[in-house]
């Protein structure tokens, strides 16, 4: 190892070990992780009208996201994979630049300044990273607002003018674009200022002259949150309540003292999450989550970084960390800048009356992360023992590995479950009408809008262009939480609202409702008529089935393929496929062509998850008066009561269409069905 014992040698030691790490961390499951959340929408916009659709899509309230997302857009197009790697790349140069910003603050800490940026890459608070498209922002704006920071400190330790002064502008510049990307990253200032601080508390003794010496130096940089603020509260017409400072700040006034002492308890709960729960919290309710064969692998990787780590560890440590800084006390500077950079990052959170949490607000974590990291580095300096030292550090590089790769899996479930979910539904209804509201239940992913809905849809059913903006949202999806429950069992309630850079309609009259009980299961088209439920629906699907509109699925005409880059490749033509085919077939009545669907589907060893995705066939069997192929599914229907219900139901009132049913096929299904 006297290859890394020299500064040159140690830098590129660090610069390898941040590079597989969070190469290890983020990178392993990519290539089957889609899109997620507000992707959706995004990338619809996009597909239909275009990259210049951003600038209306931020025109609300962050501008100048659209010059991030049109030139990524023009590059990668929709190939989701391009913009993991992209977040990736990025995120390894921000926490360069943190280390930078702390190496030329601490130079001969090497050891505290590599652990601090390793931690702050692969911080395991930060979840959000499998969202590849609209996450590309927030990093670039975290990767800006780190060498704004490292850029400031090597400002003020260039004696030369010229070059001093072309360095300050850089890391203003910088400072002013990463505000105008995440307003909320604004906090990042406190450890710009705590920096500062511990660097010119160095050069001077007196107290007054110390004071003076620090505003002198920060002011110049002020200039870029100062800048940011003037223009976003007396210039731009912000339009979005949730990023309107005055809106939020206004509830302090209406209660002074309640919203005071709750913005202070979430200040100190947030700071102990980001410091210390970070890394126990999305473990447990992640990692030990996982299935084994997963989990071996988590571990696998897990383990190899821990030694990785610590090897490196221990090359750093033995190359003399120096103890140069004997007239200062470093560990003092450290906690100087560490826990007012965990509350400044919060600050602005709090005021916005958010919190920051390890599930859909994991992105507020990065706020605090990069003084959270450096209080854990400082703790970890107490121990005596190097070689404890070293291996809590790796084990800390451990449990992030282990809880981004359970974070990945998550995500890879839920980007197949919810492709699977669009091509079952593309084999199932060749077309769907427009105006159609979809009420959809995910088995395995979550629908926290209604573009989570209508953008999968959207590029299946309504993949035309578009000329005029906001585009008009062919299809329409509704969040079922209990309002809009209640307003499809009432059938109204319909609106209207204009999104970013779209125009929806709901319709709670005109729903046709869409399930999938398990991953499992077969996607089913609820017929309100006759709805047929499995046991495992959820219960608000159980409640507006009846509500459903079947005719809004088009037999005559047939939606294009869905692109690949979005759904990937057409799955495997197992049960599923059979079952979509012979929903349609029984729709249109073509009651031959279900029957031999079952039979192909059987003969190829296919069998259904649930007894529900019998009904079709056993409807086509009852109608085509297939008495052997009926009474075997008596036993399989019989076991289910709820299954048993629904097909006494059904079949009762089902008739051929040359007559009523033969009478020993109305024995079969009272005494089999109905009793």
């Amino acid at each position: 190892m006297k290859l890394f014992r020299d500064s040159k040698g140690s830098f590129i030691l660090i610069l390898l070990v941040l590079i597989v790490a969070s190469a290890v961390a983020y990178l392993p499951l990519i290539g089957k992780i889609g899109y997620s959340n507000d992707d959706w929408y995004l990338m619809y916009d996009a597909h239909v009208a275009g990259p210049q659709i951003f600038h209306a899509v931020y025109s609300i309230d962050r501008p100048a996201r659209a010059y991030v997302l049109i030139p990524l857009y023009s590059l990668f197009g929709e190939n989701t994979i391009l913009y993991h790697f992209n977040l990736y790349l990025f995120h390894v140069l921000a926490a360069l630049a943190l280390f930078w910003a702390l190496d030329m603050t601490w130079p001969r800490r090497r050891f505290f300044t590599f652990g601090a940026a390793l931690l702050f890459l692969i911080y395991p608070g930060f979840l959000s990273q499998p969202n590849p498209v609209d996450y590309q922002s927030q990093i670039i704006s975290l990767i800006l607002g780190m060498f704004s920071i490292a850029l400031t400190i090597k400002a003020i330790q260039t004696s030369r003018m010229v070059p001093k002064a072309i360095i300050a502008v850089a890391s203003v510049l910088c400072g002013i674009t990463y505000l105008s990307l995440v307003e909320y990253f604004i906090g990042f200032e406190v450890l710009r200022f705590m920096l500062i601080v511990v660097v010119m508390l160095r050069n001077t003794q007196l107290w007054r002259k110390r004071l003076t010496a620090i505003l002198r130096t920060w002011s110049p940089f002020l200039i870029a949150p100062a800048a940011f603020l003037f223009w976003r509260l007396f210039f731009f017409q912000n339009e979005r309540r949730a990023t309107n400072v005055g809106a939020q700040v206004g509830e302090l006034f209406a209660s002074p003292i309640y919203k005071g002492l709750d913005w202070l308890i979430a200040l100190f709960q947030g700071t102990i999450k980001i410091i210390f729960l970070a890394w126990a919290v999305p473990f447990h309710d992640l990692a030990l989550q996982l299935r084994l064969r997963d989990m071996l692998v988590g571990l696998a990787l897990a383990v190899f970084i821990i030694l990785i780590v610590a090897i490196s560890s221990l090359s750093l440590m033995r190359s003399g960390e120096g103890d140069q800084e004997s007239t200062y006390d470093w560990r003092k500077e450290a906690w100087l800048v560490g826990l007012p950079s965990v509350v400044g990052g919060l600050l602005p959170i709090v005021v916005s009356n958010r919190q920051a949490d390890f599930g859909g607000y994991s992105r507020y974590t990065l706020t605090g992360a990069a003084g959270g990291v450096i209080v854990l580095m400082v703790l970890l300096s107490y121990l005596q023992s190097a070689r404890v030292r070293m291996g809590l550090f790796s084990l800390l590089a451990g449990i992030a590995i282990l809880t981004h790769y359970a974070n990945s899996v998550n995500a890879v479930t839920s980007s197949e479950s919810i492709r699977n979910f669009w091509w079952q539904v593309f084999w199932r209804a060749p077309q769907l009408k427009s105006g159609t509201t979809l009420a959809v239940d995910y088995p395995q992913a979550g629908i926290a809008e209604d573009y989570f809905v209508w953008g999968p849809a959207s590029f299946i059913y309504s993949p035309e262009k578009q000329i005029t903006i906001p585009i008009s949202i062919r299809l329409s999806g509704i969040v079922l939480d209990q309002d809009n429950v209640l307003h499809i069992l009432a059938s109204h309630g319909q609106t209207t609202p204009e999104g970013r850079g779209f125009v929806s309609t709901q319709n709670p009259a005109n729903v046709t409702v869409i399930a999938q009980a398990s991953s499992e299961g077969c996607v089913r088209i609820i017929d309100g008529s006759n709805p047929e439920l499995s046991s495992g629906d959820a219960q608000d699907i159980m409640l507006i089935a009846p509500h459903s509109h079947i005719e809004n699925v088009v037999l005559d005409k047939q939606a294009s393929t869905p692109p690949v880059a979005v759904f990937g490749n057409e799955p495997p033509h197992n049960w599923c496929y059979y079952f979509e085919k012979a929903e349609l077939a029984r729709q249109r009545g073509d009651w031959h062509t279900v029957d031999k669907l079952g039979d192909e589907a059987l003969n190829q060893g296919f069998y259904p998850a649930d007894r529900i995705e019998w009904m079709p066939f056993l409807q086509s069997y009852v109608v085509l008066g297939e008495l052997d192929k009926t009474h075997h599914l008596v036993s399989i229907i019989d076991s289910d009561s709820f299954t048993k219900l629904q097909a006494c139901q059904i079949l009762s009132h089902t008739r051929p269409k040359n007559g009523p049913l033969s009478a020993d096929m109305q024995n079969l299904v009272q005494q089999s069905f109905c009793q």
